[in-house]
């Protein structure tokens, strides 16, 4: 059961009063102030001393209209008025807009009944301020809204693209129109399609949830840098691609803070994004270690056609690279999105521009990450 103490409803006003955010304020049928709460009297600048020698039409004025009228009535019929503008003049002289709402009520003291008027005033620029700041939250609200709807409609024909081959496979391959061999070699190559779309679609939701997960350890970039290539060598997109890498000393033997199997699908991201959109030519994976500001940089560059300028600025968003290149050089489009929050994740940055030079074709990415300095290994003469 909950405890209430024994207190007069006069007391429990004041309380309430007192720890409001709002310019309270109390005054006899006259306009003589009677009692403030500390907000009052700190929007103001006036002590409560100064207040309690004070009228109310002194501080609150109407913009239209007098509130000695304005009082005059609700202590007429014992009602109240809302939503109405005044200005109020703090103690230096300036002045702010706000909104006034009043009651006039009877309250039994120790002299008698007598006529109390509450008034309340919200700072126009507070509401305002909460006003705007409603409206943006809906805005942006609706905008995620829209864009979980487009995302959603997206990926479901996505998921569907690779499906129809399948089926299409299947029954050629059931038909004898085409070799067993034939139709589960493009089998296997839709369904790891689409097994990559599902676990993207799954990272792109835990990404804008908040919940991916990551599990940092220092670990050596070049092995990964390694790693990646090699099995790009290995695979379908890299039959005609000559990776070549360029690292140093000081590449090779930096460490980075990092989830290893996420900077891994970055760069399978990247690198491998470049070697689809090459096709036939060279993709250059460049490491650098600049001990000096103790970053890392990984720099991507292809031989392909490059990206269009108008798509250039959009790359890194939702869908976006499904727009570059033609036929089986479409990907999911969300490798790039998945990419920048993951590198986002581990302080560094990711960014990309077209090769400009007269010699030299294709896009270039740049992967940066923040990286440890090697320790200096001791040696000892004999």
């Amino acid at each position: 059961m909950l405890f209430m103490p024994k207190i007069s409803g006069l007391q429990r006003m004041d309380d309430f009063a007192e720890n409001i955010p709002l310019l309270i304020c109390f005054t006899g049928p006259d306009g003589r102030i009677t009692g403030v709460n500390g907000y009052f009297a700190q929007a103001t600048g006036f002590s409560r001393d100064d207040l309690a020698v004070m009228q109310v039409f002194d501080i609150v004025t109407e913009k239209a209209g007098t509130l000695k009228e304005t009082i005059s009535a609700i202590c007429g019929m014992q009602g109240s008025v809302k939503e109405v503008d005044v200005l109020i003049k703090r103690k230096d002289g300036t002045e702010f807009p706000g909104i006034l709402a009043a009651s006039a009520w009877q309250r039994q003291d120790s002299s008698g009944k007598n006529t109390v008027i509450g008034m309340a005033v919200t700072e126009s620029s507070r509401l305002e301020r909460a006003n705007r700041e409603m409206e943006a939250a809906n805005k942006e609200l609706k905008r995620k809204e829209s864009l979980k709807d487009e995302f959603i409609a997206i990926a479901s024909h996505e998921l569907r693209t690779p499906i129809q081959p399948i089926l299409g496979l299947a029954l050629l391959a059931k038909k004898g129109q085409i070799s067993q061999e034939e139709a589960w070699d493009s089998v296997l190559r839709e369904a790891r399609r689409l097994t990559q779309l599902a676990n993207d679609i799954l990272d792109v939701s835990r990404i804008e949830n908040g919940t991916l997960r990551y599990n940092f350890a220092r670990a050596n970039v070049s092995e990964i840098i390694e790693y990646v290539v090699n099995a790009l060598r290995t695979s379908e997109l890299g039959k005609e691609i000559d990776f070549y890498i360029a690292m140093n000393e000081g590449a090779r033997a930096a460490y980075c803070d990092l989830d290893r199997q996420r900077i891994t699908q970055v760069l399978m991201n990247v690198i491998g994004n470049a070697a689809k959109f090459t096709g036939k030519g060279r993709v250059t994976i460049e490491a650098r270690a600049d001990a000096k500001n103790s970053r890392y940089d990984i720099v991507v560059s292809d031989t392909g056609g490059g990206i269009p300028e108008a798509v250039l600025p959009h790359m890194f968003k939702k869908f976006i690279t499904r727009s570059v290149g033609e036929g089986e050089k479409h990907g999911s489009g969300l490798g790039l999105f998945i990419s920048r929050a993951i590198v986002a994740a581990h302080n560094g940055a990711i960014y990309l521009y077209n090769n400009d030079e007269d010699d030299k074709k294709g896009a270039t990415f740049v992967i940066r990450l923040p990286f440890e300095q090697p320790a200096r290994q001791s040696s000892s003469s004999g």
